[in-house]
């Protein structure tokens, strides 16, 4: 099961060659055996490791690794591992790809309960579920008046600098501040993955809701 651990920008670099190296060996054990699930496995199980190694917003690293599971899924003997079918919904959750996601959990569930694959699950339903209740209108704009009056004032690193999401680029963004959220406390869910949409929230106050992350 691959990890998903967020790296320090000191061990970046050191990191990131180490997996581009693994992700180079496995490319050469599939030219040996193209059919062998096993390599292709190791194939999705590195380039998934680079998505988190730098960073975790690059999802053509995502793409390469859901490729490379389905490909080790072909191969028979690879069906009885539960962790392929863990890393595999674990790249569909962080392309948004929440039925596959829940249906790769459930599975590797199935296999190995000793996996927290259950723990997914309740997670991304809770999540959705969270969502869903926001999209419907169902936070009250008492709540989400609090929420801004609390995050007026936050101390900003010296080292950082300020600025809007319309300045920011594709890729990595050091030492730069956007106001977003510093949790999702709103939802009442812990959310240790990015999510790839934005939430427009219009609400009758003479304010607007101003949250912070830093990148």
């Amino acid at each position: 099961m691959v990890e998903e651990k967020w790296v320090s920008w000191a061990g970046m670099e050191n990191q990131a060659e180490l997996v581009e190296e693994s992700i180079q060996h496995a490319k050469e054990a599939i030219t040996l055996d193209v059919q062998d699930g096993n390599s292709w496995y190791n194939l999705g199980n590195a380039c998934l490791t680079s998505f988190f190694v730098t960073g975790a917003w690059d999802h053509t690293k995502l793409l390469h690794s859901l490729k490379a599971y389905q490909n080790a899924e072909k191969d028979e003997r690879m069906k009885s591992n539960p962790d392929l079918y863990f890393n595999s919904a674990t790249v569909n959750k962080y392309l948004e790809n929440y039925l596959r996601a829940l249906s790769g959990f459930e599975a590797a569930a199935l296999k190995d309960p000793g996996l927290n694959a259950a723990e997914e699950v309740q997670k991304i339903v809770n999540l959705l579920d969270k969502v869903d209740n926001l999209l419907k209108g169902h936070v009250r704009a008492k709540r989400m008046a609090s929420l801004a009056s609390s995050l007026v004032a936050v101390d900003l690193k010296s080292s950082y600098r300020r600025v809007t999401i319309d300045l920011l680029i594709r890729g990595s963004n050091r030492a730069l501040a956007v106001r977003w959220g510093n949790d999702f406390s709103l939802l009442g869910v812990r959310v240790l993955h990015p999510l790839y949409y934005l939430l427009v929230i219009q609400i009758n106050l003479a304010c607007s809701l101003d949250l912070w992350c830093t990148y």
